[in-house]
């Protein structure tokens, strides 16, 4: 099982195996296991008990040495055969644990990746959504400029047939050069964000 930004995929890995399909068998065998563990000290304890009143049962002289000997021998054996099991468990509890800790960790990494692609399509969205918006800005600004651009060839029309006084002429004309500039900034702004939310649109 990978747990690398490349996770491979059943068409190829065979052994690949979804971390919550992993995280769920593992689950299973946990809880039995857990409860052999238990069972095992459980039965140590008990064997740990015998050993000691056979000791105590020597001691008040209620058995023989060799009666001892041989009770003694086979409490042993029990209790070696049980420490032997109880180490296996503990091997495999670990190992569980080991392929529960990976699982988790990418499932985590999935979950992140799936946070952060949302996220991004999100972003990609309210990118798109205010750049239809200012487009529509954008080109109200265009249309002004040539309204403005028309009334100036209409304004020097008006110069040039002497119907207009030099001093309203430019009066009028500084107005419209202003309305100019202050558009030439509004469109040099809205230039710049449209480019930024093309950037985010695109990836």
């Amino acid at each position: 099982m990978s747990h690398g930004t490349d996770r491979p995929r059943a068409e190829d890995d065979p052994y690949y195996m979804d971390p919550k399909e992993v995280l769920s068998q593992f689950s299973v065998e946990w809880v039995a296991l857990r409860k052999s563990y238990a069972e095992v000290k459980s039965q140590l304890a008990k064997v740990q008990e015998e050993l000691n009143e056979l000791d105590k049962r020597l001691a008040r002289k209620e058995i023989s040495e060799k009666e001892h000997l041989n009770e003694y021998h086979k409490s042993w054996q029990m209790s070696t055969q049980l420490v032997r099991v109880k180490r296996e468990v503990e091997s495999r509890l670990f190992e569980i644990q080991k392929e529960i800790r990976k699982a988790n960790k990418e499932l985590k990494q999935m979950d992140e990746e799936r946070i952060r692609k949302e996220k991004i399509e999100q972003e990609r969205t309210n990118a798109m959504i205010e750049w239809m918006s200012l487009k529509q800005g954008f080109d109200l600004v265009r249309n002004r400029r040539r309204e403005i651009n028309t009334e100036m060839d209409k304004l020097e029309v008006l110069r040039k047939a002497g119907k207009i006084s030099n001093e309203e002429f430019s009066k009028r004309r500084v107005e419209q050069i202003r309305g100019l500039a202050e558009l030439s900034i509004v469109e040099s702004d809205v230039k710049k964000r449209l480019g930024e939310l093309l950037d985010i649109i695109r990836g």
